[in-house]
């Protein structure tokens, strides 16, 4: 009798560590990033200036971002921003602020990636914003994992 007891218990136990890693796994797939990196600078020659991002621009430089219903956040400047915990199978609503009125907006998911990681950046050279997989070939995105 104490036997079978232990042996349930030991069951238990087996199945809760089970259910618990199980959980945590699948919390950790069922969520995506995104990368946004730094705004691109402006190139001044004497005094003339010469923004990199003429398709998207502001004049202030007061650039946020809004992600569906989140918060906007302000357009990092000089280090990688990682935005985590978009839900994989959503489709996701980004719109781009200057000084607090929506200038560009596009919609994307995560299943459009290989990954559940993502790079937003505006072109340099266009200034086109631009969305990529979070890997080598987007190096601009320098978000920590």
């Amino acid at each position: 009798m104490i036997r079978r007891l232990r042996l349930a218990a030991l069951c238990i136990l087996v199945c809760t560590v089970f259910l618990s890693v199980s959980t945590s796994l699948l919390a950790q797939e069922g969520s995506g990033i995104l990368c946004v990196a730094p705004f691109p600078k402006p190139v001044c020659k004497g005094n003339l200036c010469f923004s990199g991002a003429q398709g998207f621009s502001c004049a202030s430089g007061n650039v946020t971002l809004k992600i569906d219903a989140l918060k906007p956040v302000p357009w990092p400047k000089e280090e990688s921003l990682s935005l985590a915990g978009l839900a994989l199978d959503a489709s996701h609503r980004v719109v781009l602020l200057c000084d607090g009125k929506a200038k560009e907006s596009f919609k994307f998911r995560f299943s459009e990636f290989k990954k559940n990681k993502a790079c937003l950046s505006v072109n340099d050279l266009y200034g086109w914003v631009q969305l990529w997989e979070l890997d080598k070939h987007a190096p601009w995105c320098k978000c920590k994992e």
